[in-house]
């Protein structure tokens, strides 16, 4: 039997699909989509000296914008109240790209998959238009369903990967990320996961130890060095870099832990730890969870111990909400 399309009724006329009598379910949908761009383009976004500005700051609010007012450019999808809705972007070097990804929740009687993939659609057509002056030559493509659970069909997952989950292990300074971070590590990894992790440095660091030979290589003026054996390699690059782009290196891990960050946008758990810290420095509505020693809260903020196995719980319940486990 042919599936059916809900979208005419039995004379063949366009309807909007009855779900009054269905009851409401916890739905999520994402979407990716990817815009090929130049080389000139890619340094351009990612080192913010785009003519029209923050190119990904402003695709990421005109995705999220577009997702709330689906129902305004397709004729028969239902209004629906967004709970949440995320665009996130990965920088893909090797392939001169940049990958969208657009979540969409909500708890209602029919799907948020058109949300998720009108915010991806949105998105790139924005970077399209802040970037065309640059690059006329711009191809977006593979928008796709990546993943979907909630109503009757149930959970739908795409084949294609998608990239890592990212969490933020933030605080001030000494207040034990790189601790916390290793204590958690061992718990995500019997989990299964493939995790890496990324740690901003706000000095210079030295690039490699003295003495060795790719230090020696850098410190007589190689632009890039690389060392490896048969079971791992390490490079190292003179050039600009933020998250974004060296979370695309990890494209093909389950998890990124960024140590760090406590300002960004990324969900994040964030410790507060006695004799360094009495409160919390973090944007509440980014908080997975607040990890203390001390007898502090925040409205809607769960409280854990500050250590790893509680810690790496945090991490797994939000993945599993994510859809990611």
């Amino acid at each position: 039997m042919e599936p059916k399309l809900n979208h005419f009724d039995g004379a063949g006329h366009a309807i909007m699909v009855d779900v009054s009598a269905k009851s409401p379910t916890r739905r999520l949908a994402v979407a990716q989509g990817k815009i090929r761009v130049s080389p000139a383009v890619l340094a351009a976004v990612s080192g913010g000296t785009a003519a029209k500005g923050d190119v990904l700051g402003v695709a990421r609010v005109a995705g999220i914008l577009a997702a709330k007012r689906t129902a305004e450019l397709i004729p028969l999808c239902h209004p629906l109240a967004l709970s949440h809705c995320t665009v996130d972007f990965t920088l893909l070097p090797e392939e001169s790209a940049i990958l969208a990804e657009c979540t969409a929740k909500l708890d209602a009687r029919t799907g948020v998959e058109m949300e998720a993939l009108t915010g991806v659609s949105v998105a790139l057509l924005t970077i399209y238009d802040m970037c065309k002056a640059m690059d006329k030559t711009m191809e977006m493509g593979e928008i796709r369903l990546v993943y979907k659970e909630g109503g009757k069909s149930g959970t739908f997952s795409n084949s294609g990967r998608r990239g890592p989950a990212v969490v933020a292990v933030s605080g001030v300074k000494n207040a034990g990320k790189t601790t916390l971070i290793t204590a958690m590590l061992p718990h995500l990894a019997a989990a299964g996961l493939k995790v890496a992790t990324v740690k901003h440095d706000g000095h210079s660091f030295p690039a490699e130890p003295e003495g060795t030979d790719t230090g020696r290589h850098l410190a007589a003026g190689a632009w890039g060095a690389a060392i490896f054996d048969g079971e791992k390699y390490k490079m190292v690059r003179r050039d600009a870099v933020d998250e974004e782009a060296l979370i695309a290196r990890f494209s093909d891990t389950d998890l990124v832990l960024l140590e760090g960050f406590k300002h960004s946008r990324w969900p994040k758990l964030e410790l507060v730890r006695a004799g360094v810290s009495q409160t919390s420095v973090c944007d509440p509505s980014t908080l997975l969870a607040l990890a203390t020693d001390q007898a502090i809260s925040l409205p809607g903020v769960p409280t854990i111990p500050l250590e790893g196995e509680a810690a790496a719980r945090v991490v797994l319940d939000y993945l599993r909400k994510e859809g990611r486990l």
